[in-house]
């Protein structure tokens, strides 16, 4: 007969939850049954009631079954939506039922900083539920992040670990040998991608009776080239098949089953499984297919994710995100790498132009926070702690000097705060403004100007805002807290040092990000690494966070974000089934292909059928010079063209004329336009070989008027104007298109005196994505 009468602990075991999260229920749900009776060892209640409750709330009624259900205890305790939980249900199902090998694993594709630990340890719990005995997670190679993995584990399985049915281990810190009682547990090992740690991990699996041949799954975070099957060696570009590999494929042989799961946010490592592309650029095929895992899961995108497409999409002044970027002079940058005290000293650190956007981004993040904390009380809220980092370069002698730099500057500031509040109120004035515009545009309120001025002397004056150089992994431990987060001590948190970036810690709250490396050479994984802002952040944060870099870096982030978006839109459309075109230009300006593994990430061009490539921040040459490049281009842009309203067909020769004529009308300050991936594009949409008649969709407008303050929008949005944008973008087109807009020029709008054809190109609409690559790895 059945019980009628059940305690908490029965209840849980009802739900498939913890203890705690049926007390938990008691206290915040205000129709959860009374008591029966309240004996010494706790409440009692009827148990229909409680199955009806259970079934009103949409709770898992488990009643008391047999087998484990740590995923439902899990999921309950850390309340993960249903869109989380059927991905990890269907990644172990598919772990299940497919044959995974670490040279066709199963991918978990997620977004830098979108739940992806969340969602791997949750497919651990719910692997054991399925039978598996043993995950080992492989991290990437420092003491951080491998400390910061096991921390989580073991906060995720608390109570797992409390009753004796988990044990969590760092293969590096073992506490011996393991006991019987141990070895009967569900076992997670965290190890890095390094030799060492996995000759010990060998050690661990051969030397404990029990353990070979068990059920394991092996997780590959943050899988990307320096992944299971390929090491760096003399320099980032040369990648080969190395030990880790063959480790790998001893543990496989130790433990006989075992399952595959990589984990990544970047969809380019589609592209760079183990089978490579040796034959492909030479006379190969263009068109590149991801090398596909035995499956890929996509990782639910939440609504509070802020991502690349919130700091480097296109918005007007009425989107608070048209702020989020502000230029630093790539002089200061290199001021603040090497000690040179003619142009920044001690004396002169808040006057000189050297110092002037970092001293700006300091200001800003104190007053942003001000700013957010008193709408958080103005709306009953409690008010939060947020956190700024600067990184500025990886160099330790430019850390010292860089630190030295900081110092004078909070020196001199918090000297003003206490002496002479005055010398900091036009700094003050302008973060204000700044702060006013996208704080209004996000339809928010900002605090009496007055009354935030005060505030901000009064946070400089006690001492509330602290400065952490942190420069080694010792450094970035001492600073996490319980759930492996950086800690914020006080409302104003500032972390200086690329070790916080490097090591892929997670900063809560972060409204600031002063940041001068320039990713020159840089892969894409790392720049993504780097990209900190983005996670599930408070999207009422956004109107007072900024992001402070050099115009040379923003464009090889803004290169880097729209190469990854085109991949992604392939993989998630469904597109990659036809493959992504991966292309270079030989050393006669002949388009060939160009294999993927044989990119430098921040050296590519990518197209899309909703994306266009055009020059932007440049000047027009001036004087008999321009005289004579316009002179050519009249004769080449025929008069019936201009102004004709529809695209008409010309040959790709001419097009590509009037490129090399419009190259030379135009100078760069900082960062080149790569003029060979447009002629690049043009001649392989149009090839005959690749489906093209030849001939390129051109269209001529004359009489525009955009001032060069205007020029810089790299999506060509703006450019074009609402109805050219609808033409070029949303009407089908098989062909490739190139607009000429004749701009009027003149120095009243910032250019020299001469008109001018500014060249917009977009890709036919029914166009796979296409990569172009200006330099390729030897």
């Amino acid at each position: 007969m059945e019980h009628e009468i059940v305690g908490i602990n029965e209840i849980a075991a009802m739900a498939g939850v913890s203890s705690q999260a049926v007390t938990n229920w008691r206290v915040r749900s205000p129709d959860f049954p009374q008591p029966l009776s309240e004996l010494a060892s706790g409440p009692v209640f009827r148990k229909s009631q409680i199955r009806a409750w259970l079934k009103r709330n949409n709770r898992k009624l488990v009643e008391l079954q047999e087998g484990s259900n740590y995923y439902g205890r899990l999921k309950s305790f850390r309340n993960d939506d249903e869109p989380l939980s059927a991905c990890i249900g269907n990644v172990v199902a598919k772990l299940e039922t497919s044959a995974t090998t670490d040279k066709k694993p199963g991918m978990l594709l997620g977004k830098i900083q979108s739940g992806k630990t969340r969602a791997f340890v949750g497919a651990i719990a719910k692997a054991f539920d399925q039978g598996f005995d043993i995950a080992i997670v492989l991290t990437k190679g420092t003491k951080t992040l491998s400390a910061q993995t096991v921390r989580r584990l073991r906060a995720d399985f608390a109570e797992f670990i409390e009753d004796d049915e988990f044990i969590v281990l760092d293969i590096m810190k073992l506490p011996g040998k393991l006991t019987r009682s141990e070895l009967r547990r569900k076992i997670v090992v965290v190890a890095k991608k390094q030799a060492r740690n996995l000759d010990r991990l060998i050690e661990f699996m051969e030397t404990h009776d029990g353990l070979q041949n068990r059920k394991v799954l092996l997780v590959d975070d943050e899988a990307d080239l320096a992944s299971v099957r390929f090491v760096r060696k003399n320099g980032e570009n040369d990648i080969k098949q190395g030990t880790i590999a063959d480790q790998i494929d001893r543990l496989r042989d130790i433990s006989g089953d075992v399952a595959f799961l990589q984990v990544t946010a970047t969809p380019y490592s589609l592209y760079l499984q183990p089978e490579g592309y040796e034959d492909a650029s030479d006379g190969g095929d263009y068109v590149f297919k991801p090398k596909r895992p035995a499956f890929t899961e996509l990782l639910p995108i939440h609504d509070a994710y802020v991502g690349g497409d919130d700091y480097f999409g296109t918005f007007d002044e009425s989107d608070p995100r048209s702020r989020l970027i502000v230029e630093v002079s790539e002089q200061e940058q290199d001021a603040l790498r090497r000690i040179d005290k003619r142009r920044i000293s001690k004396d002169n650190v808040l006057d000189t132009a050297n110092t002037v956007g970092l001293r700006r981004a300091i200001i800003t993040f104190v007053l942003g926070v001000i700013v957010r904390r008193w709408q958080q009380r103005k709306a009953g809220e409690r008010p939060k702690k947020y956190a700024m980092v600067i990184h500025n370069d990886i160099q330790r002698a430019a850390h010292a000097w860089q630190d030295q730099v900081i110092d004078w500057i909070f020196a001199a500031i918090i000297n003003a705060a206490e002496n002479n509040p005055s010398r900091l109120r036009p700094m003050f004035d302008e973060a204000f403004s700044d702060l006013e515009m996208s704080v209004t545009a996000d339809k928010g309120r900002m605090p009496p100007r007055d009354e935030a001025f005060e505030d901000l002397i009064d946070a400089l004056q006690s001492d509330d805002v602290v400065v952490e150089k942190v420069n080694s992994d010792t450094d970035v431990l001492a600073l996490l807290d319980d759930n492996a987060e950086l800690k914020l001590r006080t409302p104003y948190n500032i972390w200086v040092g690329g070790n916080i970036l490097d090591r892929g810690i997670t900063i809560p709250n972060m409204i600031a990000f002063y940041y001068g490396r320039n990713p020159k050479t840089m892969q894409a994984d790392t720049v993504l690494q780097h990209s900190r802002m983005y996670g599930n952040r408070d999207r009422r944060d956004l109107a007072a966070t900024r992001f402070y870099t050099s115009r040379a870096v923003y464009d090889r982030l803004y290169t880097i974000n729209g190469f990854e978006n085109a991949l992604r839109e392939a993989f998630e459309t469904g597109a990659h089934d036809a493959g992504v075109v991966f292309i270079q230009a030989d050393a006669t300006r002949r388009v060939k292909p160009c294999a993927p593994n044989k990119l430098l990430l921040s050296d590519v061009v990518a197209v899309s059928p909703s994306d266009m490539l055009l020059p932007t921040d440049f000047q027009t040459k001036a004087g008999s010079t321009m005289a004579a490049i316009q002179a050519k281009l009249e004769r080449l842009i025929k008069s019936e063209w201009r102004d004709a309203g529809d695209f008409v067909a010309v040959d790709r020769r001419t097009a590509s004329d009037i490129i090399d004529a419009i190259e030379e009308s135009m100078e760069f300050d900082s960062v080149e336009f790569e003029w060979d991936a447009m002629r690049g594009l043009i001649d392989y949409y149009t090839g005959i070989d690749k489906g093209g008649d030849g001939t390129i969709l051109l269209l001529a407008e004359t009489g525009r008027k955009l001032s060069r303050a205007g020029s810089g929008d790299k999506s060509g949005r703006s450019i074009l104007g609402t109805a050219l944008r609808r033409k070029v973008l949303d009407e089908p087109r098989s062909k490739p298109a190139l607009i000429l807009l004749q701009q009027q020029g003149g120095r009243d709008l910032g250019w020299s005196q001469h008109r001018f054809w500014w060249p917009i190109f977009a890709a036919p609409t029914d166009a796979e994505p296409c990569v172009f690559a200006t330099k390729v790895a030897a």
